[in-house]
């Protein structure tokens, strides 16, 4: 769950002007009281291992009045909507707003609104993690792998692997494989822990 102060210091780093832009978006966010935290390629760092990411991704909570207000506060720090990519992806606009700001022009920002008990869940059990001295709100470890699950790209594989496999991290298997139940995830889970301990059952095993 999110708290008011960091509780935990992953092992990674992201480019400053990158780190910048996501410090001063989620600030902007938590004024306007609007739950969110960050998942996406640029968490894995935080529970998996660091790699290069095209764009930030938000996940937030959000009615048509605090969407409203999220656009208009973010635009008055010169975080504006990416009116061009919305125009391109006409279908993608209930679910993601992608924004740009000149301070940070190589790294898109994805505002994606929750659409699911999940991604309520998602945002409730989010937590507070420190990052080169500025404190973040970071997707937990067992949210994002079933993100990634439901997504199912070619590299979310290989993500939730690495998290999966992370000595650091004693995820919360029962709260994982409740979830895998409810979303009808449980083959794709159960093969990554049989690809992160080869054939011999373990800790990764559904409960009985």
């Amino acid at each position: 769950m999110d708290t008011d102060e960091p509780s935990l210091k992953p092992n990674w780093s992201l480019p400053s002007d990158l780190l910048s832009f996501l410090a001063n978006a989620q600030t902007i966010l938590s004024k306007a009281s609007i739950p969110h935290c960050l998942i996406g390629g640029a968490a894995l760092g935080a529970w998996g291992r660091p790699r290069a990411t095209n764009d930030l991704d938000l996940l937030v909570l959000v009615d048509d009045e605090s969407r409203t207000r999220l656009i208009t506060q973010l635009s008055l720090s010169d975080i504006r909507v990416n009116q061009r990519w919305l125009d391109a992806n006409p279908m993608a606009k209930a679910r993601v707003t992608r924004f740009a700001a000149p301070s940070c022009p190589d790294y898109p920002l994805d505002i994606i609104y929750a659409a699911d008990r999940h991604e309520h869940e998602t945002l409730a059990r989010a937590q507070r993690v420190l990052l080169q001295g500025l404190s973040l709100t970071v997707v937990s470890p067992e949210d994002l792998i079933l993100l990634k699950l439901k997504a199912s790209r070619p590299t979310d594989f290989d993500d939730v692997l690495a998290i999966v496999k992370n000595p650091r991290l004693q995820l919360d298997l029962a709260y994982l494989w409740d979830w895998v139940d409810r979303l009808g995830l449980q083959g794709e889970l159960q093969y990554v822990f049989q690809a992160a301990t080869g054939e011999e059952h373990g800790s990764g095993q559904q409960p009985p």
